[in-house]
């Protein structure tokens, strides 16, 4: 499938490079300019059978909260020095692991931010947090349902937030399959 909002920002962003035009920025953030974005990559989904979550996708919702969503991120992953990287437009949206007293870690997006280094993932794999000092290997999430929408969590144990909605699953990034 083509994304042709895509495709012309990119014919545009080519054409800038090549008169040597000001660097390039996101458009959905940053201005006017547009960048060079034709990779397309498969989505990272939720595969725990059974749950109400099977085969939701990993997003960004429109407030910036990890989510599980019909439609998530579709382009390049980038799974650089440990990290965990959407490429939206220009900039590269980290999955980042923030710290709680729960067993459940809160996860967030960084813009352009990549704070979390141990995430392990690849392509037609499972994805996994890597040991810290603060908990052990784990990958297993917990998508709870918030007002609607399944916010994510790492889960490192088994606490859950009280009164909330809540099925541990786990995360696998698809294949790319370019015909």
């Amino acid at each position: 499938m083509v994304h042709w909002k895509t495709f012309a920002l990119g014919l545009l962003s080519l054409a800038a490079s090549t008169l040597k035009a000001a660097p390039i920025s996101d458009v959905s953030e940053r201005g006017s300019a547009a960048c060079l974005v034709i990779v397309h990559g498969p989505p990272t989904t939720a595969i725990t059978p059974g749950t109400a979550v099977t085969g939701l996708e990993l997003a960004r919702s429109s407030t910036g909260a990890v989510t599980l969503a019909t439609s998530g991120f579709e382009t390049l992953i980038n799974y650089n020095n440990g990290g965990f990287g959407e490429f939206e437009f220009c900039n590269y949206y980290w999955l980042n692991i923030g710290t709680s007293t729960h067993s459940y870690k809160p996860l967030s997006w960084g813009y352009d931010d990549q704070e979390t280094t141990t995430w392990s993932a690849g392509s037609g794999e499972i994805v996994t947090a890597l040991a810290t000092s603060t908990y052990s290997k784990t990958s297993n999430f917990l998508a709870c349902n918030e007002s609607g929408a399944w916010v994510l969590y790492l889960q490192t144990g088994s606490d859950v937030p009280a009164g909330a909605t809540c099925v541990t699953t786990q995360l696998q990034v698809g294949t790319n399959t370019l015909a």
